[in-house]
């Protein structure tokens, strides 16, 4: 399996989770991703019984437009050559991924898993147009030379098939939730750990660069009206982040946590509310079923979410979130959430079963063997 993030890093949990899906299944699996620290070198891991990670070096990752260290390349390549694998699974279309794939693919099955929209989305190139079609025919090459293509939403099922890819090659396989690891955890409990006032209106979120900007707003919004709401931020801040809090005056209405553990994260969100998340719209997040819905709500929090992406529509269909247009609209959605403690409690239930019964991996596992089995 390639991916092509740094380790622990967006899709990069995606890969090890397809990874350990078909390792229960028997097979043996290597994750090939990129090291935080390792500049030079590379890092051999364990994670479960029959998966194994590399950690590729770091060094030159951002040369690229897209990843890719080319030292990594180099070994990611030789190691597909050495290697006796019968299929090679790639997460997305980057340097680190493409290039050691059209290199070493003969004779193997390939599957490519499209999860985010790219070109003319999340790559921005500064607006130049010639950019944009060269990284867009970058994009689709992969999924023509794939034997499978499994997508996260309908939106990038629709955009492989509008590009060539056969429908019968395009398979819908959700973003998964370790549902016994996000889990729900006692709030007042949560909030002691944290130092944090037991009688706060308490949002929290995780990080989502485009979703900060609005989210301060709503804060803003609805601590003129009541100064007990505030925002718990779990994890690390990124500076131009910390500089909006000061110049909107919310300093002290915004706690952090700064780095997170992986044992700390689920009951460090469950010291919140409510869970928010004001996606802005725009081509990338429609596109998108991010994670951190399915992770907040498997915390069992009710969760007040922008009507961008099928993820949002799917709980507002099955009525499992508050979910509301972007700007006034969601800001009343989310202080009438903070407010309303029964439709909180009647929220968390249900959102949190549904979670489990739908989007665990477990639940998950037999379709992602299927494709890597060809069956």
């Amino acid at each position: 399996m390639l991916n092509a993030n740094i380790i622990g890093v967006g899709t990069y949990h995606r890969a090890l989770w397809f990874a350990r899906m078909c390792a229960e299944a028997g097979h043996e699996v290597t994750v090939c991703t990129t090291g935080r620290a390792n500049y030079w070198k590379r890092n051999f891991l364990s994670d479960r019984p029959n998966v194994t990670i590399i950690e590729g070096p770091r060094a030159g990752f951002d040369l690229y437009p897209g990843n890719g260290s080319n030292i990594d390349i180099f070994w990611r390549t030789l190691y597909l050559m050495k290697g006796g694998f019968d299929v090679i699974y790639t997460f997305e279309y980057h340097p680190n991924v493409s290039w050691p794939v059209y290199l070493c693919q003969k004779g193997r099955r390939m599957i490519n898993d499209w999860c985010d929209l790219y070109a003319g989305a999340a790559n921005v190139f500064k607006g130049k147009e010639w950019m944009h079609r060269w990284d867009a025919k970058r994009e689709a090459r992969i999924r023509h030379k794939a034997d499978l293509v499994t997508v996260i939403s309908d939106f990038l099922g629709d955009k492989a098939k509008e590009i060539g890819v056969p429908p019968e090659k395009v398979v819908l396989i959700r973003e998964g939730v370790d549902t016994n690891y996000m889990q729900p955890f006692d709030k007042t409990e949560s909030r002691t750990r944290l130092g944090l006032p037991l009688d706060a209106k308490l949002i929290v979120t995780l990080q989502d660069g485009a979703a900060f900007p609005p989210l301060l707003e709503s804060l803003k919004t609805l601590r003129e009206k009541d100064p007990k709401v505030a925002l718990l931020f779990v994890g690390r801040m990124r500076e131009d982040q910390k500089k909006l809090v000061s110049e909107k005056g919310l300093s002290d209405a915004v706690v952090t946590t700064g780095f997170c553990s992986d044992e700390d994260l689920p009951k460090n969100l469950c010291a919140g509310d409510v869970a928010a998340l004001p996606m802005v719209d725009s081509l990338a997040n429609r596109s998108r079923f991010p994670h951190k819905i399915g992770d907040y709500i498997a915390c069992g929090l009710p969760l007040a979410v922008t009507d961008i992406g099928e993820y949002p529509l799917i709980l507002k269909d099955e009525d499992l979130a508050v979910v509301a247009s972007p700007g006034e609209a969601f800001t009343d959605a989310l202080g009438s959430l903070l407010n309303n403690a029964a439709r909180r409690e009647d929220l968390s239930k249900r959102a949190r079963k549904w979670v489990v019964e739908n989007l665990d991996w477990q639940v998950l596992k037999k379709s992602i063997v299927q494709c890597v089995e060809g069956s």
